[in-house]
């Protein structure tokens, strides 16, 4: 999919693992561009009044990634010149494919293993790295993963050597480029 032409809201979408800065990413562009931020994992914890790994503990990941498919619908429509953050699993339903296509121009965030690794490692909020072997999970979910974010992404940002700021201006210039094309 990355590359394709359509008619799209003027929004940024951030799509891609734990640990690729999407978060990080998004506050940097809403200054720039003096976008609203909308980071769908916060929106769930403010929903719920509880953190995603109180949900993943208490009630599993199924029911976080219906909780996550809730809060990406109810964005629809009513969302414009807005960056927003996606936690890095929601390409897993192909339902959230589509609706994420048809907010915005989506980014995807990559790197490789050992970048993500180096960035989650000693962060308590990672629900899936608490296995006995975190780079062999980083590992799975990446292969299972990158197919769903190609799918999803209309432009993919390798950002393992980049800068925050580089990072930001890469995206904001590009997006110009998207939303310029459908004026």
């Amino acid at each position: 999919m990355i590359g394709t032409t359509r008619q799209t809201p003027k929004n940024i979408i951030l799509i891609g693992f734990m640990g690729v800065g999407k978060s990080t990413i998004a506050n940097g562009l809403s200054k720039s561009l003096g976008f609203d931020v909308l980071d769908t994992d916060k929106m769930i914890e403010d929903r719920q009044s509880r953190s995603i790994n109180e949900i993943f503990a208490n009630e599993g990941e199924q029911t976080f990634r219906e909780m996550e498919s809730v809060i990406l619908n109810d964005l629809v429509g009513g969302t414009d010149h807005s960056v927003i953050s996606t936690g890095g699993g929601i390409v897993i339903r192909e339902e959230n494919i589509k609706v994420l296509r048809s907010m915005g121009v989506v980014f995807w965030l990559d790197a490789g293993v050992d970048s993500i690794l180096d960035r989650v490692t000693g962060n308590r909020d990672r629900p899936l790295l608490r296995t006995e072997d975190p780079r062999e999970t980083i590992q799975n979910l990446l292969s299972e993963r990158e197919p769903l974010y190609e799918n999803c992404a209309d432009e993919r940002i390798q950002t393992d050597d980049l800068s925050v700021d580089e990072i930001s201006y890469g995206i904001a210039e590009t997006a110009r480029v998207w939303f310029s094309t459908q004026s």
